[in-house]
C-alpha cells in the first residue's frame, strides 16, 4: 500500500474535500484570468515590452496552463470523481503527476533566467547589449519549454500500471527518480543559483551605495552604478522568486518524504494547492510592485468592460479609469 490509505480514498465527500475542491475552482478561475491579463498587458502596452518582460510573458503563459490544470486537480479533490476519472483512466492519474512536476520545472528554470538576465543587464552591460537579443532570449525560453514538456510527457512513459487495488497515488505510480531525484534537483540547484546571483547583485549595490557615501568615486563613475530604478526593479523580482520558494518547496519536500513517512491526504493536497498558488501570485505582485504593471491591468479591465457592453453584457461596476494609478 501508499502512504495514502484506500479507505480513505474511498471515503464520502468530507468537508476538507469540499473546501479544497472550491478552493481549486476559485483558484483556476482567478489564476488564467489573472495570467491572461499579463500576457495582454505586455503585448498592449509599450512601456512593457522589454527583454526581461520576454520571460515575464513565457512565465505568466505557463501559469495560465497551471490555472487550467487546476481544473482537473479540482475533480480529484473528490472522491467520486477520483474514482470515476483517475481510478478507472489512469493516463489521467499520470497527467496529473506530469502536469504538476512540468509546471515546477517550467517555472523554477524561469526565475532562473530572469535572475541571470537581471545580473548580465547590470554587472555586464556591454556584454548585455552586444550579446542577449530577443532571439536569444526565445532559444532560452524555447529551451525551456521543451525541459518542462519533457519532465510532464515522461510520467506517461515511466508510471506504473495499476494493482489489483486502483490508487492514483504519485509515490505508487511514479519512481523516485523521477518525483524527487530528477525535478528535485532541478528545482533547488535553479533555486540556489536564483538565489546566488541576486546576492551577487544586491553585495555589488551595498558596496556602491558605501563608496558614494564615502565620497570614493567622482560623478563620471557614478553614472555606471546601480540606480535606484534599477534597484527597485530588482526587488521587484526577488519579491517574485521568494514567493515562489516559499509556495513551492514544501511540495517539494513532501514529494519526496512521502515515500519514507506517512502523509495524511489533507496534507498532501494542501501543500499541493499551495504550490499552484504561486501562479496566481505574480499578478498579485506585479499590481503592487510595478507602476507600469497597474496601469496596464486597469487598461485591460477597462477594454474587458467595453467589450461586455459591446456584446450585450450589461455590467453594473463602476468603470475604471483607462489611465492612471493610485500611488
Amino acid at each position: 500500500m501508499t502512504n495514502s490509505s484506500y479507505a480513505e480514498e474511498l471515503s464520502e465527500v468530507s468537508l476538507a474535500d469540499a473546501g479544497l475542491f472550491i478552493m481549486a475552482i476559485f483558484l483556476a478561475i482567478f489564476t488564467t484570468s489573472a495570467n491572461a491579463a499579463t500576457v495582454v498587458a505586455i503585448w498592449r502596452t509599450p512601456a512593457l515590452r522589454t527583454l526581461a518582460n520576454t520571460y515575464v510573458c513565457s512565465l505568466a503563459c505557463a501559469d495560465f496552463i497551471v490555472g487550467l490544470a487546476c481544473v482537473v486537480i479540482a475533480l480529484f479533490m473528490l472522491p467520486p470523481l477520483k474514482l470515476e476519472i483517475f481510478y478507472k483512466h489512469i493516463r489521467m492519474c499520470f497527467f496529473l503527476h506530469g502536469i504538476g512536476l512540468g509546471s515546477m520545472v517550467v517555472s523554477a528554470i524561469h526565475m532562473n533566467l530572469i535572475a541571470l538576465d537581471r545580473y548580465l543587464y547590470i554587472m555586464k552591460p556591454y556584454f548585455y547589449e552586444r550579446v542577449i537579443t530577443i532571439r536569444v532570449i526565445s532559444g532560452f525560453i524555447g529551451s525551456t519549454w521543451v525541459a518542462g514538456l519533457a519532465v510532464t510527457f515522461m510520467s506517461q512513459f515511466i508510471g506504473r500500471p495499476y494493482d489489483e487495488v486502483p490508487l492514483c497515488d504519485v509515490t505508487l505510480r511514479q519512481p523516485i527518480w523521477y518525483t524527487f531525484y530528477l525535478t528535485g534537483v532541478i528545482y533547488f540547484l535553479t533555486s540556489i543559483c536564483t538565489a546566488v546571483t541576486y546576492i551577487v547583485i544586491l553585495k555589488a549595490a551595498s558596496r556602491q551605495r558605501k563608496a558614494v557615501r564615502a565620497n570614493e568615486v567622482s560623478s563620471t563613475q557614478r553614472s555606471g552604478f546601480i540606480d535606484k530604478g534599477t534597484m527597485k526593479s530588482i526587488r521587484f523580482f526577488f519579491t517574485v522568486f521568494g514567493v515562489f520558494f516559499c509556495c513551492v518547496t514544501p511540495n517539494v519536500i513532501v514529494f519526496g518524504l512521502d515515500y519514507y513517512v506517512y502523509f495524511p491526504a489533507v496534507i498532501y493536497r494542501s501543500v499541493n494547492l499551495l504550490g499552484l498558488t504561486n501562479s496566481a501570485m505574480n499578478f498579485l505582485i506585479y499590481a503592487a510592485m510595478n507602476k507600469d504593471f497597474r496601469k496596464a491591468y486597469l487598461q485591460v479591465l477597462a477594454l474587458s468592460r467595453r467589450m461586455r457592453v459591446s456584446m450585450g453584457i450589461k455590467s453594473h461596476t463602476p468603470q475604471l479609469p483607462q489611465t492612471g494609478t493610485p500611488d
